[in-house]
């Protein structure tokens, strides 16, 4: 998938501490992985373990949803913006249509990507400023009558991004 978006990629790739625990962890889980793999006479290492290191992949179909790239709207101003003790709509983005699925209310609103402008990228308050694919960011979006923040993985927004045709930001 990160194959498709022109965004520059983060590299994820951190030398200290950290990264050798993850380098550890993920021994661990290809371990785990050959060890099932071989208990469960071939059903896939990954489908047994719940392990999986494969990243989403664009579906055929273009009206097919990427589950694991879905963003909230964390606050703005828009018409549709619930009041702010009110969950969180999310953002559901596929390569024909994008939309919120609004808590509480059975319509979903449709969002016009052509209107809508990326202002700004940043990674989100709590995270570190080492970025990752993985690492949560926030997006602030402009439109007609409409400014918000979508949070999400840098992935989900630079998905959002490619779908749309935004240009990269880089990281404010």
């Amino acid at each position: 998938m990160e194959d498709v978006i022109a965004w520059r990629r983060p590299s994820g790739r951190r030398r200290n501490a950290r990264w050798g625990a993850e380098t550890a962890l993920l021994g661990a889980m290809v371990a785990v992985d050959f060890a099932l793999s071989i208990a469960t006479s071939g059903v896939p290492a990954s489908d047994a373990s719940g392990f999986s290191s494969r990243r989403p992949r664009v579906p055929a179909d273009p009206s097919a949803l990427l589950p694991d790239l879905q963003c909230l709207v964390v606050a703005g101003t828009a018409p549709w913006m619930p009041a702010t003790w009110a969950d969180r709509p999310v953002l559901r983005v596929t390569r024909v249509r994008t939309w919120l699925a609004m808590p509480g209310v059975r319509a979903d609103v449709d969002l016009d990507l052509a209107t809508l402008v990326l202002v700004s990228l940043a990674v989100a308050p709590g995270e570190r400023s080492r970025l990752s694919l993985d690492t949560r960011c926030d997006a602030t979006v402009s439109g007609p009558g409409a400014e918000f923040v979508v949070q999400g993985s840098w992935l989900a927004i630079a998905w959002l991004g490619h779908v749309a045709g935004w240009p990269d930001p880089g990281l404010v």
